[in-house]
């Protein structure tokens, strides 16, 4: 339903098509079908997609550029990860507009692109704006509190962990601006270990390795 409905856009085909069939079906034999009549379709152009970003993309959404809408995300359920490419395939000669979302939060958005038959069209995206750190537990004990400020916060602020982070496990924190940041987290045990000075910068993930 999908490419059906971005295909309605192209009305001069549709109407070649209808009166191609009226001929073919009116006057004369009776008979029912296309009567030898093959509907010429577009050749189609392909967008092949490539993840220059940190993050995995999720959610791509391609449409002509004189769509109101973004419509459905052609990426679902599978998403794109940093350093590979994803091919969108048989659209139609026309100038589109490409919104990828990313794991981390961000956007990059695309307006007018050109897609040509038989013609594969390479486009970059990427997550900028905002970035993440990722803490991983590299330790032997589990981790019930994560606290992330920035440096020149007199505060930790609020606990960023929903549930224990076991040894092993990664805890992603995503939509920070681009700053410094001081991280510390508790353990079970009741120990404490701080990592100050942490550079967050934009469509960048910062990991920091517990140990």
């Amino acid at each position: 339903m999908t490419w059906l409905a971005k295909w309605r856009t192209l009305g001069p085909l549709a109407c070649l098509f209808t009166v191609a069939l009226a001929l073919s079906c009116g006057g004369g034999g009776g008979g029912y079908g296309y009567q030898g009549v093959t509907p010429v379709l577009p050749a189609g152009g392909d967008l092949q997609v490539y993840n220059a970003g940190s993050s995995p993309l999720v959610s791509l959404y391609v449409t002509s550029s004189s769509s109101t809408t973004w419509g459905v995300d052609q990426l679902a359920p599978y998403s794109i990860f940093p350093g590979s490419t994803y091919d969108v395939t048989n659209l139609p000669s026309d100038l589109f507009d490409v919104q990828a979302v990313f794991s981390d939060g961000t956007v990059d958005t695309v307006f007018d692109v050109p897609i040509q038959d038989g013609i594969s069209t390479p486009l970059t995206m990427m997550n900028t704006g905002i970035g993440a750190v990722a803490v991983f537990n590299n330790s032997a004990f589990t981790i019930d509190t994560i606290y992330l400020t920035p440096s020149t916060s007199s505060n930790w602020g609020p606990n960023q962990l929903d549930v224990p982070l076991d040894p092993g496990q990664t805890q992603t924190l995503t939509g920070l601006d681009p700053d410094t940041y001081d991280v510390r987290v508790f353990f079970t045990n009741g120990n404490y270990a701080d990592y100050p000075g942490n550079s967050v910068t934009a469509g960048m993930v910062t990991t920091i390795q517990v140990n």
